[in-house]
């Protein structure tokens, strides 16, 4: 009798550290899942990473011709006289163009320069509009319906969006109050 009570205690013992296994296994295949899910994961402004074509010395007219080849608007800071207009692409269509001074070779690796930016994106709009709630994201309305968001931790980029359009800009400078002034004031634009 002593037996069979004892087998009847086991086989739940047995039978629920079966099921404690069987759960930890199944929160860690959860647990690996949602880190893949965090490392792979494509967001709104980070897909998998682009492939970078070498950084080159662009003229005006070539800078000109790039909306048209590319099939939707670039965005750049004006002409800027003594600079050399840099042009990169990657293999996302995402578009560069930064300003050097005099001296300053295509592909220096240095970030001192004033870059554009110019981002093709489904939902550029709705994904910045996101960003701009999240703590420390700091977002201003601009003329047209658009919205400029940038982060008080890394406030050298601003970035830009508008309603029903296709593309995010970007606008880097070392000094961020020159970012913001840019970007603010309608200086940075569409090439012609």
């Amino acid at each position: 009798m002593n037996e069979r009570v004892q087998t009847a205690q086991t086989v739940p013992v047995v039978a629920h550290g079966k099921r404690m296994r069987l759960g930890a296994i199944v929160a860690l295949a959860v647990l690996a899942g949602f880190v893949a899910w965090l490392i792979f994961k494509g967001d709104d402004n980070k897909t998998n990473a682009p492939v970078r074509a070498p950084a080159v010395a662009a003229s005006y007219s070539q800078l000109q011709a790039l909306p048209g080849q590319v099939g939707h608007k670039v965005y750049w800071a004006g002409k800027k006289a003594g600079y050399t207009y840099e042009l990169t692409q990657t293999s996302q269509g995402n578009i560069f163009v930064r300003y050097l001074p005099a001296g300053v070779e295509p592909g220096d690796a240095r970030p001192n320069f004033l870059t554009v930016g110019t981002y093709p994106r489904k939902d550029a709009y709705s994904s910045l509009k996101k960003l701009s709630t999240k703590p420390g994201s700091v977002s201003r309305q601009l003329a047209g319906g658009g919205i400029a968001v940038y982060s008080r931790q890394g406030p050298a980029s601003v970035y830009a969006a508008y309603p029903g359009k296709r593309f995010q800009v970007e606008v880097y400078d070392p000094s961020p109050t020159r970012a913001r002034h840019l970007l603010f004031s309608g200086q940075v634009r569409p090439l012609p």
